[in-house]
């Protein structure tokens, strides 16, 4: 059995009881098969540092506290949205009268593939670069008033649907997380409008290089989105994503294409177009580079 790691009070309605933390899927959720949970608790003791294997949407709603990591130490109150990923130890070692909502979930299940997402300064922001990255670059995302009030809702709503047995429960718990994911980044990117951070300016390059990988891109203009001259900007990409711009955009590319190629009515030349390779020779050879196969040897292995 997983050891505990940490004890919190959860909150249930108006009932109170101890909720533990093993900081695993097998020992933190009803169903290790569907990997989702939301615990709304209180911490009136400190939480030690730690680690779990899912990730973390944390919601602050009431009281305060120090928000403890490997990187750093920072305040937190009422309104603070944060996330932590799994590989990330951190723990809460000053509590007063705190209160969150803990979203837990496999990043894996609930947001691999959303294009859409991905598209969204605020999404690579809030889930992917300020999580590792040092206060002293970022701007986290703190609510306003009517924006808590409309994330609560979607909170109690998630809260509501897991408590149920209804049919399509997993399909409505899956549609609303994602609701709520897309609108805390609408909230991150209008708040980082006006005075956009290191980290901003980032996911900013990455949301433009996802909506436009299927054109000309110059490095040029993702250097000026950065703020950094463009010999900065490259050694910055290759740090902060351990590839280079021209590889990020090729890997989508490629990735695009595979999809394409599933339907049999797409010609190749009609995929190398609509991926930005533009001719079907060039597209055949960068294909072949990335994945082993032609375009045709990958049509017939996976169609």
């Amino acid at each position: 059995m997983a050891s505990v790691i940490g004890q919190a009070t959860e909150i249930v309605g108006k009932r109170r009881r101890p909720q533990v933390c093993t900081g695993t899927y097998r020992g933190d959720f009803p169903d290790p098969r569907f990997r989702f949970n939301i615990l709304f608790v209180e911490h009136s003791d400190p939480f030690p540092m730690h680690t779990h294997e899912y990730s973390e949407l944390v919601v602050v709603l009431e009281g305060r506290s120090t928000h403890r990591t490997d990187l750093e130490s920072y305040s937190i109150e009422a309104g603070d949205v944060f996330v932590i990923n799994g590989t990330q130890r951190h723990g809460f070692p000053d509590p007063q009268g705190l209160k969150l909502c803990n979203l837990q979930f496999d990043p894996a299940q609930f947001l691999a593939g959303q294009r859409d997402l991905e598209r969204m300064m605020g999404y690579h922001a809030l889930f992917d670069l300020e999580p590792r990255s040092r206060r002293s670059f970022q701007q986290r995302l703190r609510l306003t008033a009517p924006q808590l009030a409309q994330v609560q809702a979607l909170l109690r709503s998630l809260e509501d649907e897991f408590r149920s047995t209804a049919d399509g429960r997993e399909t409505v718990l899956r549609s609303t997380f994602l609701l709520l994911v897309a609108q805390l980044s609408r909230f991150y990117g209008d708040a980082r409008k006006a005075d956009p951070s290191p980290v901003a300016r980032m996911a900013n390059v990455v949301a433009y290089t996802r909506a436009h990988f299927h054109e000309p891109i110059r490095i040029e203009t993702l250097s000026k989105m950065a703020h950094l001259s463009s010999s900065q900007f490259q050694r910055a990409f290759k740090r902060t994503f351990n590839t280079t711009p021209h590889q990020l955009i090729r890997q989508l590319r490629i990735e695009q294409s595979c999809e394409l190629l599933k339907d049999p009515r797409q010609k190749i030349a009609a995929v190398a177009q609509a991926t930005g390779f533009g001719s079907a020779a060039f597209f055949s050879t960068q294909f072949k580079q990335f994945t082993g196969l032609t375009p045709r040897e990958y049509r017939r292995r996976y169609v």
